[in-house]
C-alpha cells in the first residue's frame, strides 16, 4: 500500500522486468511466468511483449494509427490509461453501453477472461464490488496492479474458470470476456457461471464472432487471397449467435449483439454502407446477455 505523501503509482516498480530466457515478469517480489497465448505470448524483447499486451487489450490499435514509439513506460498508470482510451474510444464505443458499466453499482460482479482488466475497472468505478478470477498468476497480478494504481479495490482469485472458489448463488453479474473460445470445455465454464450466479443474475459474454468480416470476405471474394496470401483463415472455436444460444441454453431472455469493425477492414464494394449496419452484419465480436432463471431458486423436488 502507498504510504502517506506517496502516490499509488510510486508505490510500485515503474516497469515490469522481463527476462528473455524464460519470459519471466516480476511485480514487486512475486515472480510471474508469462502465458504463451498468441495475442499475449512471451517475447524475447520486453518492449515487444508489452506492445503485444497493449495491442490485445486496446483492440489492436496497430491496425489503425500507430502508438508513438516514445509512449508511456509499460505497466505504469499512464500506460494503462492509454490502453483504456484506445479500447473505449472511437473503435470500442459500443463497449461501455453493451457491457453496462454504469448499471451495476452496489452489486457483486465477477470478471472472467484474459487481459488487463480494463473493462472490469469501469464496474468498480461505478460502485460494483468486483471479483476477478484467472488461472494464470501473471495475468491476475497485472489486473491487480491496474486496479491498485487507480486506487480501486477488488478481490483477486487464482483458479481455473471451471472450478471457481465461490459460493453457489453468490454473484449478481458475471462478465466473461475473451475466454470461451480458448478453453477446452466452454460448457464447463458456463455451468460454473450458472452455479455462482444468483437466481435472476445476469451474464455478459463477449466472444469472437465466426461470421465476421474475414469470413464473408473469404466466402464472397475468394480472389482477395491472391493479393493477401498471408491472410489467415477464420480460427476454429469462434462462435455464431446460434452456438451461443445453445451454450447458454440454461439461461433465459437471451440477446446477442454483433459489434467491432473498422471501415478500413471492409472490402471497398461495401464501404459505402453505414458502419453501424456493417458492424451488425460482419462485426468481429458477439456480446450475449442472458439471465439465470428465477425458478432456479426453487428446490428441485418442489419444482418437480
Amino acid at each position: 500500500m502507498a504510504t502517506e505523501g506517496q502516490s499509488m503509482e510510486d508505490s510500485y516498480p515503474r516497469k515490469l522486468e522481463v527476462w528473455p530466457t524464460r519470459a519471466l515478469a516480476v511485480i514487486g517480489d512475486v515472480p510471474l511466468h508469462i502465458s504463451g497465448r498468441t495475442a499475449l505470448g512471451g517475447a524475447s524483447d520486453p518492449g515487444t511483449f508489452a506492445d503485444r499486451l497493449y495491442e490485445a487489450e486496446a483492440l489492436n490499435p496497430a491496425a489503425g494509427p500507430q502508438r508513438p514509439a516514445a509512449a508511456s513506460e509499460p505497466y505504469s498508470l499512464q500506460w494503462f490509461l492509454e490502453i483504456e482510451n484506445q479500447r473505449h474510444g472511437r473503435q470500442g464505443r459500443w463497449i461501455p453501453r453493451l457491457l453496462e458499466f454504469a448499471k451495476h453499482g452496489g452489486e457483486t460482479l465477477l470478471g472472467l477472461g484474459n487481459g488487463l482488466g480494463t473493462d472490469w475497472i469501469q464496474y468498480a468505478r461505478h460502485g460494483a464490488q468486483v471479483v476477478v478470477c484467472a488461472s494464470a498468476a501473471e495475468q491476475l497480478a497485472l489486473v491487480r496492479r491496474n486496479f491498485e494504481l487507480r486506487g480501486l479495490s477488488g478481490r483477486f482469485l487464482s483458479a481455473p474458470p471451471a472450478s471457481l472458489p465461490l459460493e453457489t448463488s453468490s454473484i449478481d453479474v458475471v462478465c466473461v470476456s475473451g475466454l470461451l473460445d480458448e478453453v477446452a470445455d466452454p460448457n464447463a465454464v458456463v455451468n460454473e457461471v450458472y452455479r455462482v450466479l444468483k437466481p435472476g443474475g445476469k451474464v455478459l459474454a463477449v466472444t469472437p464472432a465466426h461470421y465476421d468480416v474475414a469470413y464473408w470476405s473469404g466466402l464472397l471474394f475468394p480472389w482477395l487471397r491472391w493479393f493477401h496470401p498471408n491472410r489467415s483463415p477464420v480460427p476454429a472455436g469462434r462462435f455464431s449467435a446460434r452456438r451461443l444460444h445453445r451454450l447458454f441454453a440454461r439461461f433465459v431472455e437471451h440477446r446477442v449483439y454483433k459489434r467491432q469493425l473498422r471501415r478500413s477492414e471492409v472490402p471497398h464494394v461495401w464501404r459505402w454502407l453505414p458502419l453501424p449496419l456493417l458492424e451488425r452484419l460482419m462485426g468481429r465480436v458477439l456480446v450475449l446477455k442472458a439471465f439465470k432463471p428465477l425458478s432456479a431458486a426453487i428446490p428441485v423436488p418442489m419444482a418437480a
